[in-house]
């Protein structure tokens, strides 16, 4: 079956097809993916404590790693979320957060605090960069 069959069979255009079947590919939604597949893919995480709770909290860890110099997209790679999830829970835009996220936050804290950045491959300038943002946005 070519990909221009699976494209007319799936409703979706050759390209995404083509794309899917590449070896190594660019993400593709899953929408796409279960019209092609014809089968619904579980989700991609699935939170091991359910519920969520306040991000109080996770918001004042995450101020605390950010004032040590932490760049928020190590944060947000570590934590498998996007760097605009960390940003919204620092800055409390977000209120309430997943008690995964939550959990993960906090192990992240316990184990990055007393790390030097620069010791674990942050660059010297961006963790100075990163402190002295820190500096003025408590003021």
């Amino acid at each position: 079956m070519s990909a221009q069959d699976i494209a007319d069979r799936s409703g979706v255009s050759v390209t995404l097809v083509r794309r899917l079947l590449r070896a190594v590919s660019r993400p593709i939604a899953r929408t796409t993916a279960d019209a092609v597949l014809g089968v619904t893919l579980p989700p991609r995480h699935l939170p091991t404590t359910p519920g969520l709770t306040s991000a109080g909290e996770a918001s004042r860890l995450l101020a605390d790693l950010e004032r040590a110099g932490w760049p928020a997209t190590l944060l947000a790679r570590r934590l498998a979320v996007h760097p605009r999830t960390i940003a919204e829970i620092r800055f409390a835009r977000r209120t309430r957060i997943h008690l995964d996220l939550d959990v993960r936050i906090r192990e992240l804290h316990r184990h990055l605090i007393p790390l030097d950045p620069v010791s674990e491959g942050v660059r010297a300038v961006d963790a100075a960069r990163i402190r002295t943002l820190a500096q003025r946005r408590a003021a």
